[in-house]
């Protein structure tokens, strides 16, 4: 028996609660004493339950037999630490002391860009794993490699020049209304009217990023009715990081593509899978839709009033996906360290034909549900009662 086995179900989840309960302690006190940006609460709690993810997944990583187990886990621990570095963000004022930019920046090529690139390809590259007999090496170059092109293609402006989500065509425009209207404002303290706005302004006709002539006055007008609501508040801020929304839904969708293939094929596979990875892999699915529904939502919003709300209401419903992976990784480390469990896996890597899936706990209950119980579980032949005639 190898050190990994030494403990068992009970030992590996206090375990996993208590590195938890310890970090959620030493982050509270931070808040509590350290200078930090607003927290948005279920961002937070969303972020706090991938990373209790992430650690139950390492010790999954310690519990399986499998080394092709193992680095499905180890991609999902992956995802849970880079939580960390998405907490971290809310105290870019003592981390970059001084510089201006620093939390956007951070949040540009941290939060925003390599996260996108860590949930996308671990989450796809655990799917793979989960539900394909393909070599461990060839999926995740297969993964890996085309996510990081495709990333770099689409994050290439933005690595070229920092400040690139300011020079977009939309707050280009937006910078030209904004003068204007404020210049209208000042003279008449009242909101000037779109047409207004236009006789003083020149806008441009974009092609992409391309300067392709100027638009009319009637096309003026519409353009500055667009722009109007960012004018107000911060709402700034959501024109400046649309692009960032638009490739975080785009490339939640690619994923979300790609995972539901993958259930489709183990539709029509032949052999079993690991126990529970069906059903992680269709909440992983779901993580992927909310995430393309929320991202689309917020790349559309002109008020950040409302952004705040649906960001919540967003964060929510992955939160709730989120538990209900913690759940089956509870389960799935309780069957690995099982000695049915033990069996049924190294069956499973060695003959995966010759067995059939595995029937847990929750298969019991919706067959209990749907299938009544059997009326006739005693004798069904039973003996003539005395005195009676044949």
């Amino acid at each position: 028996m190898t050190s990994a086995r030494l403990f068992g179900f009970r030992e590996y989840l206090l375990s996993a609660v208590g590195v938890f309960g310890l970090v959620v302690i030493l982050l509270i006190a931070a808040l509590m004493e350290l200078p930090h940006e607003a927290t948005p609460l279920f961002s937070l709690y969303r972020q706090l339950m991938l990373l209790f993810l992430g650690i139950i997944a390492m010790f999954l990583w310690r519990a399986e037999m499998s080394g092709r187990n193992k680095i499905v886990f180890a991609l999902f621990a992956v995802l849970g630490i880079q939580q960390v570095l998405d907490i971290a963000y809310f105290f870019a004022p003592i981390l970059f002391p001084g510089e201006r930019f620093a939390g956007f920046f951070y949040f540009q090529y941290v939060t925003a860009g390599l996260g996108l690139v860590i949930q996308g390809t671990c989450i796809v590259g655990a799917g793979v794993l989960m539900n394909t007999q393909m070599r461990v090496s060839r999926a995740l170059a297969m993964i890996f490699v085309p996510a990081v092109v495709l990333f770099l293609s689409v994050y290439w402006p933005m690595i070229e020049n920092p400040r690139y989500l300011y020079t977009t065509p939309d707050v280009t425009d937006f910078r030209i209304v904004d003068r204007a209207w404020m210049e209208l404002y000042g003279q008449t303290q009242t909101h000037p009217e779109p047409s207004l706005v236009a006789e003083r302004v020149g806008l441009s006709r974009w092609d992409g990023q391309k300067r392709v002539g100027e638009l009319t006055h009637e096309e003026e007008v519409q353009r500055i009715a667009e722009l109007e609501p960012y004018l107000f508040g911060s709402n700034y801020n959501l024109l400046v990081f649309k692009p960032l929304n638009v490739m975080w839904w785009k490339g939640n969708l690619i994923a979300g593509a790609l995972i539901l293939c993958l259930i489709l094929y183990w539709f029509v596979g032949e052999s079993p899978r690991g126990v529970y990875f069906e059903r992680i892999t269709i909440l992983l699915l779901c993580f992927s839709i909310f995430e393309v529904f929320h991202f689309s939502i917020y790349a559309g919003l002109k008020d950040n009033a409302a952004y705040i709300r649906y960001f919540n209401i967003g964060a929510l419903l992955s939160l709730l996906t989120v538990f209900g992976l913690i759940v089956l990784f509870v389960l799935r480390l309780r069957f690995a360290l099982s000695l049915e469990g033990r069996y049924y896996e190294s069956r499973l890597a060695s003959e995966p034909v010759k067995i059939t899936r595995w029937r847990d706990a929750l298969d019991n209950y919706i067959i209990g549900r749907l299938f009544r119980e059997n009326p006739f579980k005693n004798r069904f032949v039973v003996k003539d009662p005395p005195g009676s005639s044949p």
